[in-house]
């Protein structure tokens, strides 16, 4: 797959290149535009159930995970070109942005 490939489900450009990762007892999926230094206590992979299916003419094979997992993980872990790619950035200003100064003069 080319990497401005839509998803073949939806056909939002919404994709996000990873590795399936396995991890002592845990399987997840890892995407690959995570920040390389990041102090967080959340383990870097989105849980992946085992099923998981494969197209034996074109060797396709997929999976689904919890998509709001994927996009926390992205908001809290991804580097900034994956969160602005995604609009995370966008989601998060509005709720940094601070409201309107009261006047002192009128309350």
């Amino acid at each position: 797959m080319a990497d401005d490939d839509p998803c073949p489900r939806c056909g939002q450009s919404l994709v996000v290149r990873g590795s399936y990762s396995t991890c002592g007892v845990r399987f997840g999926f890892r995407p690959e535009e995570l920040r390389l230094f990041s102090l967080s206590f959340q383990f870097p992979e989105v849980p992946v159930p085992a099923a998981a299916s494969a197209c034996a003419a074109c060797g396709l094979v997929w999976a689904e995970l919890d998509a709001a997992a994927l996009r926390q993980k992205l908001h809290d872990l991804g580097n900034e070109e994956v969160r602005q790619r995604l609009g995370l950035l966008i989601e998060e200003s509005r709720h940094t942005e601070p409201g309107p100064t009261p006047d002192p003069a009128t309350g």
